[in-house]
Formats: structure tokens, sequence, C-alpha cells
């Protein structure tokens, strides 16, 4: 029940799959005119800080829309995005630029969002207008890409360790951790890791 009370849950459909830009721009009349913050259900964070919160600080210190970042390596970088960033802090950096699934020629640095944003409202007429980008979807990247050339954007390189849950492995590996750490399952898991382990 705590957790039941703790928001109000409402649901957005998107219709069609036209990509993660266009299921942002359909939060507009649920949004409003607030800054809000976005969450992708396959990237699963594990931190002692929140990653949102994280980025929530960042954003209200800069007075900047903010999206979470890692380094990835090259081989990988081409499924994400790639950021031109300036360091600002030890962990924040401006955003100047950035491509959505880079060629390597077209790479600004291995920085790449992963899965967690806050935003400001002034994105949703920047979707509004955008045409249809890579795989011919409205990618959300390319709104950002518009949004950090006339306002402010940093990305926050988060504490915390992130797992890619749209893969089996990724999957798996979030299971045991999280299962690791849990009071009721951990010494079990343990046990029956080790007990396998031994077959192996």
């Amino acid at each position: 029940k705590r957790p039941a009370d703790l928001a109000n849950i409402y649901f957005l459909r998107q219709k069609e799959t036209r990509g993660l830009g266009h299921a942002v721009g359909r939060a507009r009349t649920f949004v409003g005119d607030e800054p809000f913050a976005v969450l992708l259900g396959d990237d699963i964070m594990k931190s002692k800080v929140p990653v949102t919160k994280q980025l929530i600080d960042a954003a209200e210190k800069y007075g900047a829309s903010a999206v979470g970042t890692q380094a990835v390596p090259d081989e990988a970088l081409a499924r994400y995005s790639s950021l031109k960033i300036e360091a600002l802090e030890e962990n924040i950096y401006r955003v100047t630029d950035m491509v959505e699934k880079p060629k390597p020629s077209e790479r600004f640095s291995n920085y790449a969002i992963l899965g967690r944003y806050v935003l400001t409202p002034d994105i949703f007429d920047i979707l509004d207008g955008l045409e249809p980008g890579y795989g011919g979807e409205i990618q959300l990247t390319d709104g950002l890409k518009k949004l950090c050339a006339v306002s402010p954007m940093v990305a926050v390189d988060f504490e915390g360790v992130r797992y890619d849950t749209g893969n089996l492995k990724g999957y798996l590996e979030a299971t045991i951790d999280f299962a690791l750490d849990h009071d009721e399952t951990g010494e079990w898991l343990r046990e029956y890791l080790k007990s396998k382990s031994e077959l192996l």
C-alpha cells in the first residue's frame, strides 16, 4: 500500500510505434508547463542516490535540462548516442551537441545517454516539429540535439550501475544483483549459486 500512496499513476498509450520522441510527446497534456522526468523501463539503475535524483539536483543547480550518461565502449556506441560535452565539474558536463546511433566518423565522445532524463517542457514544441529520423521514427535524441542548441543542458555521469534489461543477459544480471542484496533472498541465493558453481 505504501508505494501506491506515493503518487497517482496515469497511463498514456502510444498507439503506434513511432519512436521515443513520439512517446514523450504524447505526455504533453499530462506534463503541462512543468519540468518532468523520463525513465526508460528497460534501463534499471542501482545506486545509493537514485539516478533521477542526481539529475534533478544538477538540473536545479544549473537551470538546465539534464540527461544521465556514462562512457560506453567503442563497439557499443553505435547502439546509443554520442554526446559533445564540456566539463563543468567532476561528473557534470555541458552538452552542446549529440548524434543518435553514430557511425565511427560521427562520434563526439564515448559518453552516451542512458535511460534517464529531466527535461523542460520546451522539448514538446521541438518534438512536434521533428521529421522522422533514424529508423523512420521520431527520435528523442534529435529533439534533444535541437533543445541543447537553444537551452542549457547538462549530462550527469551518474553514480550507480545500469542494467540493460532489454536483453536476457542484462535482465539476469539485474535479477541476481538485486536478489543478492535483498534480506529475504540474499543468503539463500549465495548458497544456491555456490552449489551450482560446484557442478560446473
